[in-house]
Parts: C-alpha cells; structure tokens; sequence
C-alpha cells in the first residue's frame, strides 16, 4: 500500500510515520497500525545548494493481512493518534492490465491558444497505440478546455485537478511538484495499464520502423530488453526547430533513399563531406544510424493548409497541415541517453516516477533502464527555438541539421483524424 505524499504537508523523509488502516464498516473496529517507510521522489544531485524547497514523499505501507473490502487508511505520527486525514482503498481482483499505453502530461500551464497542436498531438498518440490520457491541469485558455472536454467525452482523456495551490513557486519547486502529478498518474494506473508514459504535448514518441508501439514492443522482445528486469524502455531525443524548417524547401523532392544531407544554419549552406563537419568541431552524422528516418521521399507539402472534400474527409473544411508533417528537418545532433530522454515505464516494476523516466525500481533504490536502439524508436521534440530549457547545449542542437521524414508516413492517417474531429466538434 502507497501513497503519494503532496510536498506541502511538509513531511520529512526522517520523521517517523504511522499507517492506521480500518475496514470501511463502520462496524468493525478492528485497526491494523504499521510504520510507514517514506521514500523521497527526487534526486538531490540535481540541486543541492536548494534549502526552501519541498520534496514531495512516497508513503509505503505493508499490510500484514490482504484487504478483504473497502478500507480506510490514515497516516499519523504517532501510533495510536486520531487520524486527521483518510483515503479509501479498494482491493483489486483483476490484476490483468486492461490496457498496454496510458500518457501522461503533467501540470499544463499556458497563456498561448495551443488547441489545433492539443488535438494534433492527441490524435498523434492515438494513431501511435495510446489507450488514453491523463492530464493534470493548472491554467489553459478556453479554446485548449474546450478540446480538453471533447475528448474527456469520449472517455479517451481523464482530467485531474493538480493538487499544488500556491502560485509563487520557484523552479526547482515546480519542478519537484510535477512529480506528485507524474506519481499520481503512475498509481492510478499500476492496476490498469502496462506501460506509462510521461509526455509533454511538443513530444511524440515516434517508431522508426514499427508501425506503432505495440509494434515497436514487439520487436524490442526480440533483443536483448528484459521486461522482468527492466523498469523502463529509454528514448532518445531529437530535436524539431522551427527555424530549422526554412532550410530546406520540399517540392516533389526526389533523391536517392539512405542518403543524407545536412546543413549549416549560420549560412545555410551544406555541408559538402565528413571533414568540414570535423573542421567546424562536431561529429559527423552517422548515416547506416539514421537510414530510415532520413530518406526523402516523392511528397508535396502545402505550405499552410490541405484542403479536404465531402467525399474524402467528410466536411468539406480546411484542415492545416500537421506540426509533424510540416517539420521535416531536425537537428542533427542527437541527444545522449539520459539528456530530454523520455521513457515506457513498466508500471508493475517502477516504484517512483520522474517527467523523464524512473528514480526508483520496485526491490531497490535505483532504476534498472534500458535504452532503446537508435534506429527503432526516436522522441520527435517540437520547439519554436533553443532557450533557457536547453541552456549550454544550444550551440551544438543549432549548428547542424538533418533531413528527418519518419512522420510522414502518418500524414493520410493523421489528416484523416484531424477532419473527423473538426467535424465532430462542428456538430457539438
């Protein structure tokens, strides 16, 4: 029995902590009192001069006896206190996942209109194998609750108040309250779903060569990923730029297949062979790593806009073209493991979550990740430009960039998707 603890209660990792579990019948009176192991969710690695911060707390109780009904469990500090507080537990008997994909997005907070990219990117998913959405919600303009409460309609999404209320809140304390989000989610659906994903809405994770991720799990059992051992595939990440995007003009582009081209923002121009890339001090693009998702292919991009008929699509509405097929140019450098990585976390093996992957396995006190091949599976990352997130490393996601067309193959798909969402939305 866990629970997550919300780091305002201020709780400390070294206060000793009680578990007082009754049957909801109020007429049993029978009281099972145990401590309480709290676990840190964080790494104080990542701030260590940070001292006015709250860390949010995972709570683990074990139970001597199953659950035999509904129970009611307490935490106190002392054994034998009135609770103050109370969350009902229930027993599951189906511990067969219904489910194999539920994402994740924490706390979404924007001042823009991001609705066209919201239903994009959830169609996206959906294309790609997701079983549904839970989103945790903070502040969205009414157009973003808008498409939020279509699809919470349609039971594809599952909204969820966050439970943070202050909004004078330092970064390092956002950050360590995303993770109550992310916790949340993960516990939520440790009964219900094989593998969670933590996404942001400018993240897809994009199959290479599998059509989706069942697809893609399918081929990762037949290498050397262990799924007893395992708690989460890892993701590399690529960046999308905008700027990036005015490089290169696609117009029926016909060139040879497996060949690459890169380019070079400050002038535009490409780099003709591996030696100028090692003059201007970065690695060269390794080609046979990058095969199938830069091949160029006979395609005819609209600039703004595909226009779609009655008889095709159904509404006879314009529907604009996808992010991710208008941006076909990434850069080339692409991310190490554990750098923007983003991961399929194993719910039956992650003990605590993090927006990335896990900080901590089930039977020890760190994750066992594994990361999957390059050439399988890749986190297509869409950003306006490099800022402060990316900090240092700026300069070497800049400098180069690549012809990367591994979303177009869902272009037919996704188009289709977007027009019959616009025509639902139309009719409500």
């Amino acid at each position: 029995m866990r629970k997550v603890n919300d780091a305002s209660r201020k709780l400390s990792s070294n206060e000793t902590l009680y578990c007082q579990t009754r049957p909801q019948n109020v007429q049993d009176t029978s009281i099972e009192v145990v401590a309480a192991k709290p676990i840190e969710i964080w790494w104080h690695k990542w701030d260590p001069s940070s001292e006015d911060v709250e860390t949010p707390l995972l709570l683990s109780c074990p139970l001597t006896e199953p659950l035999l009904g509904p129970s009611i469990v307490s935490v106190v500090t002392q054994p034998c206190n009135d609770p103050f507080n109370a969350f009902l537990l229930t027993p599951y008997g189906d511990t067969k996942h219904k489910k194999n994909f539920t994402v994740c997005v924490k706390d979404m907070n924007f001042e823009k209109d991001i609705s066209e990219n919201l239903v994009e990117w959830i169609e996206t998913n959906k294309l790609l194998g997701a079983d549904g959405i839970d989103m945790y919600v903070e502040k969205v303009k009414e157009n973003v609750e808008e498409v939020i409460e279509y699809y919470r309609k349609t039971n594809f999404v599952r909204l969820f108040q966050i439970p943070i209320g202050s909004n004078n809140r330092s970064l390092w304390q956002r950050r360590r309250d995303h993770l109550i989000s992310y916790n949340d989610c993960l516990y939520r659906n440790i009964h219900e779903t094989k593998f969670v994903i933590p996404l942001d809405i400018d993240e897809i994770i994009l199959p290479k060569i599998a059509h989706n991720w069942s697809e893609l799990i399918k081929r990762l059992e037949k290498t050397d990923w262990d799924p007893s051992r395992d708690s989460a595939i890892l993701i590399q990440n690529v960046f999308f730029f905008d700027f990036m995007q005015s490089l290169y003009k696609y117009n029926h582009t016909n060139v040879q297949p497996h060949k690459t081209k890169i380019y070079i923002k400050r002038d535009d121009v490409r780099l003709g062979n591996a030696k100028r890339a090692e003059f201007l001090g970065y690695n060269s693009v390794n080609s046979s790593e990058d095969t199938v998702s830069n091949e160029i292919m006979d395609v005819d991009i609209a600039p703004e806009s595909v226009t779609t008929d009655k008889r095709s699509q159904g509404c006879g509405k314009d529907v604009s073209v996808p992010r991710s097929v208008r941006h076909v140019v990434r850069s080339a450098a692409v991310s190490p493991v554990g750098h923007y990585t983003k991961s399929l976390m194993l719910t039956q093996l992650v003990l605590t979550a993090f927006n990335h992957y896990p900080l901590a396995s089930r039977g020890g006190l760190t994750f066992a990740a594994w990361t999957a091949p390059f050439s399988e599976v890749q986190l297509n990352h869409y950003k306006e430009s490099c800022n402060t997130t990316v900090m240092d490393d700026c300069g070497r996601y800049e400098r180069r960039a690549i012809v990367d067309t591994a979303a177009l193959r869902m272009r037919r798909q996704l188009l289709r998707a977007l027009a019959k969402v616009r025509c639902a939305q139309n009719k409500t």
